[in-house]
């Protein structure tokens, strides 16, 4: 029998929305990083994932890239304070939660917009701001980067870089369509190999349907690094194409259903991570753990 996955966290931003934070312009999950209530509320969303059975709790730096802050209005100087509070949060509530085996990751999202590559600035750009936000997180006490829903191999081979450039593991995650391709039409495999090469330690898809997993899974085998997927549980259907929602979405799946799929995953293709974002509630997470338990019973 192939080691059981790691198991990764769920929606920050669905755990802050049933905590009574609204995703709104322009700080959206950045928001809570503002006050001191706000980073409480942040440390026990973690913290609930980690108590249901996560092994690794992505850090809320998903819009700390200079770019996203200083639309938000934060000074140059306050910037890397930003960083640092999103890092710090995910490390207390690693202890809060009792699981110091837990890994941290520092999430490095696309400086523009997720899904529509057009957005993508310039390699000249790319270069400087991700290498200020590597620098910034090498600062900190995150375990690895995660260079996540990323729309362009262009951006996400120049994250890569910069990470492994000050010595960070570097994990690598691309949305996707239904066809397996990144948004821009780049095959998944393909960008996945470039990562590869530029040092990611590990690749993945993420916010993309469950019933595309098995294709992505097996396009990302084979590249000699670990593999995961992290889909999207958000019952969105009344919702175009990656249409954003201020607003909480109920989810596609429930925990049980969600659970089984992810065993069928982990059986049919042995991948080294898994778990969900948008969508996905402790509860997913906490089936999944338990399902963990069962097989490792068996």
């Amino acid at each position: 029998m192939s080691p059981l996955p790691r198991i990764l966290d769920g929606g920050t931003a669905t755990g802050l929305q049933a905590a009574g934070i609204p995703m709104l312009e322009p700080w959206l999950t950045s928001a809570p990083l503002r006050t001191a209530a706000g980073m409480d509320a942040l440390v026990e969303v973690h913290a609930r994932f980690l108590r249901s059975g996560s092994d690794v709790v992505t850090a809320n730096t998903f819009r700390t890239n200079t770019r996203a802050l200083s639309r938000m209005g934060v000074a140059e100087a306050e910037q890397r304070e930003y960083v640092h509070r999103a890092v710090a949060c995910a490390v207390r509530a690693r202890e809060a939660a009792g699981t110091p085996h837990a890994l941290v990751a520092a999430s490095v999202a696309p400086v523009e917009d997720c899904y529509t590559p057009a957005l993508t600035p310039d390699d000249d750009s790319l270069r400087r701001e991700h290498r200020w936000l590597a620098g910034v997180l090498a600062g900190t006490r995150a375990d690895l980067v995660l260079v996540e829903t990323q729309c362009t191999r262009r951006e996400a081979v120049i994250a890569v870089e910069a990470a492994v450039r000050r010595g960070l593991t570097a994990w690598v995650s691309f949305v996707v369509t239904d066809e397996i391709t990144l948004p821009d039409g780049d095959a998944l495999d393909e960008a996945a190999r470039a990562c590869v090469d530029a040092g990611a330690a590990a690749v993945a898809a993420n916010c993309l349907p469950p019933a595309a997993v098995p294709r992505a899974l097996e396009r990302l085998s084979g590249l000699g690094v670990p593999v995961g997927v992290y889909p999207n549980l958000e019952d969105r259907a009344a919702l175009g194409p990656w249409e954003h929602s201020a607003h909480t979405l109920p989810p596609a799946l429930s925990p049980t259903v969600f659970a089984d799929l992810a065993h069928g995953w982990a059986a049919g293709f042995a991948p080294a991570f898994v778990g969900g974002c948008c969508g996905t509630t402790p509860a997913h997470i906490g089936a999944l753990s338990d399902k963990w338990k069962e097989r490792s019973a068996a």
